[in-house]
């Protein structure tokens, strides 16, 4: 070999070297401070989200530090047991606000409605959590089919997000093809299906399965991605915050038709079981919180001429239709002062927001059962 040749073999050599320890370098990192569940971008309807493998799992952003637990039957809550001769059962149906994965397990919405709900009745009641990403409303009904059989609850009670559970009915409004969507044809939900999605492309399975890294760069790009069409979608502004607008449109009229139906689908479905069922809904810090509606109305002027309630009131009045329903948005606009209830960036409630929600909830959910003994 030339000595040119070596030399060039050795800078090469070199590089690769450098190349590798600065990326095992980053690994380290990311293992260490953004550690990524190695669940894939996609999942099937009913287990879609990143938290789906039974386990203790971590999740850390720049608001919270947390172990997400997560049960055999793939939900963030505790290992479910058969029902208790005497004790209650309430199933809580919902999005990633049931499933609460951003606090630790026994500050969930979830555990601490058991808990005030037991002192409330002065007995045991048990609080099973059914929460699922993304899911809407369409997700709830099939979670109800499959899982209330089985779990035989007295309550089901569904967790309505208002800022985005609407639009979460609608393929035009929201295709992600891993949940079921449905339409009315005469008055009948119908299955239909939503348009394919490119997210697959990351799920290289060696780096997939191997590096962090990768787990996190590709979910930080899918999100984006998601989160340009979705101000595409929405018209410059977050989709989710279409739902208050005035102008509406027939595909939003269509998702709120959907919705109502779907509601009334999960209604019947206790009713057929002898279930009680039940209505919360879960406002957004927007529609909750002076600091979160003041922030959307300086990124996103137009919302000042909108009215932010008149979307609680449309879903209260299309819920109630069903059953008994509590918005629990003036729980949560009353308690705004005491502590921050929601993660400013995240989302999501805080412990805080949990409490404070779980513990609005519980005489209005305990009044629905059966006197204690």
């Amino acid at each position: 070999m030339s000595a040119g040749r070596a030399r060039l073999s050795t800078r090469l050599m070199v590089s690769f070297g450098a190349a590798l320890l600065a990326l095992s370098v980053i690994e380290i990192g990311v293992r260490v401070l953004r550690p990524q569940v190695d669940a894939p971008i996609e999942t099937p309807a009913l287990l879609r989200g990143q938290f789906r493998e039974p386990g203790v799992h971590p999740n850390r952003s720049g608001e919270f530090s947390v172990q997400v637990q997560v049960n055999r039957d793939r939900f963030v809550d505790r290992e479910w047991a058969d029902p208790q001769p005497g004790v209650p059962r309430v199933l809580v149906i919902g999005d990633s606000f049931v499933e609460a994965a951003q606090v630790d397990l026994e500050q969930g919405f979830g555990r601490v409605l058991e808990a005030a709900m037991g002192e409330q009745r002065g007995a045991l009641v048990e609080v099973l959590s059914l929460g699922v990403p993304g899911a809407g409303t369409g997700t709830a009904l099939a979670l109800l089919d499959v899982y209330a059989p089985r779990l035989r609850p007295q309550l089901v009670v569904l967790g309505f997000l208002l800022s985005n559970d609407v639009l979460n009915n609608h393929p035009l409004l929201e295709p992600k093809p891993d949940k079921p969507f449905y339409r009315l044809d005469g008055g009948v939900l119908v299955p239909t299906d939503a348009q394919r999605s490119s997210s697959s492309a990351w799920r290289v399975p060696v780096l997939w399965r191997i590096s962090h890294t990768w787990r996190l760069v590709a979910r930080t790009v899918v999100g984006r991605q998601l989160s340009l069409q979705s101000l595409e979608r929405g018209g410059g502004m977050p989709l989710d915050l279409r739902v208050h607008d005035p102008a509406g449109g027939s595909t939003w009229d269509e998702a709120w038709a959907v919705t109502d139906a779907l509601v009334g689908a999960m209604a019947a479905r206790c009713a057929e079981q002898d279930i009680s069922f039940a209505t919360l809904i879960f406002p957004s810090q927007v529609e909750a919180t002076q600091a979160g509606r003041a922030a959307a109305v300086q990124a996103w002027p137009a919302l000042e001429d909108w009215d932010l309630d008149a979307a609680g009131a449309r879903a209260h009045a299309m819920a109630v239709q069903h059953g008994p329903v509590l918005d629990l948005t003036p729980a949560l606009a009353a308690g705004q002062h005491d502590a921050p209830l929601y993660f400013s960036q995240d989302g999501h409630w805080t412990p805080a927001g949990h409490r404070v929600a779980a513990e609005a909830s519980a005489s209005f959910l305990s009044e629905l059962l059966a006197p204690a003994r």
